[in-house]
């Protein structure tokens, strides 16, 4: 039993036998990338550097064409992975992008899309018999809850309230009332 649980414990514990003092030196390499040397220490992750500036807009009018094109946003159970499998950017550089060029989370800035479809088509024929919860659904978001969090979040209005100024003051474009994102 000892001989057991001893062999058990070195098969989940092999660091004993490695000198602390060792480091191994790694290089990174991805496409568009800075080539970085990292060293490999215990409990820490390789550091990878942000994107060029041009590969940075490259990956971003891709982004906004598929999300132009494809309306990706509107699938209602929609994750990082779809859009990067669409867009052949990889989810580590689709956040880093996000993050760093819009100052939002990838469940935000979906949101922020949703927002803006919602806002085109607040007029369109098609959706004047919707009720709220349905130009929600129309828009990708899964609850109306969930539409209404991400549109005081982004406005700083709810939708019946952007829907009561809208009809007072028609004139005003939508994005009057997109006011920039507090991250």
């Amino acid at each position: 039993m000892v001989l057991l649980f001893t062999v058990g414990w070195l098969y989940f514990t092999p660091h004993i036998f490695y000198d602390k003092n060792t480091v191994d030196t790694l290089n990174f390499v991805e496409d568009g990338l800075i080539t970085v040397a990292s060293r490999e220490v215990k409990n820490t992750l390789p550091i990878v550097k942000e994107l060029t500036p041009e590969k940075k807009q490259i990956y971003i009018t891709k982004l906004e064409s598929i999300f132009d094109s494809k309306k990706l946003f509107l699938k209602k159970d929609l994750v990082i992975r779809d859009v990067a499998d669409e867009t052949g950017i990889s989810v580590n550089n689709l956040s880093n992008l996000i993050n760093s060029e819009f100052n939002l989370h990838f469940q935000d800035y979906i949101n922020l899309k949703r927002i803006e479809f919602f806002k085109e088509k607040i007029n369109d024929s098609d959706w004047k018999g919707l009720s709220l919860e349905g130009m929600a659904w129309a828009s990708g978001f899964k609850s109306r809850t969930t539409c209404f969090r991400a549109f005081i979040k982004h406005t700083g209005k709810s939708p019946s309230e952007y829907f009561r100024v809208i009809r007072i003051s028609p004139e005003k474009s939508p994005s009057y009332f997109l006011k920039q994102s507090p991250n």
